[in-house]
């Protein structure tokens, strides 16, 4: 399973992300990954921005399985309550990024 995860926005418009291959990381942290993705409730694609923030930290989440693909755009007030613990897994292997 392969996740991209990219965070930008917010007052200071610093972009962070990562990409993680539940293949290349440790067992235990694959089980992790898999586990949180799985409990998220991400299970389809779309765009999810509140109409009411313009500084908010916007979450883009792309992830591989096999055939099966998906990917989501959320911000702070959007996210799913059932995708915090995911975000808060993918927010900890973010590194800051050159903008795109």
């Amino acid at each position: 399973m392969k996740v991209r995860f990219l965070q930008s926005g917010g007052f200071a418009g610093i972009i962070k992300g990562c990409e993680l291959d539940s293949a290349t990381l440790s067992p235990d942290a694959a089980q992790d990954l898999e586990g949180l993705i799985r409990d998220s409730g991400i299970s389809g694609s779309g765009e999810f921005l509140s109409d009411t923030g313009r500084d908010l930290q916007q979450y883009e989440i792309r992830i591989e399985d096999g055939n099966l693909k998906s990917s989501v755009v959320f911000d702070d007030m959007s996210i799913p309550h059932s995708a915090r613990p995911l975000l808060g897994f993918l927010k900890k292997h973010a590194r800051p990024k050159a903008a795109e």
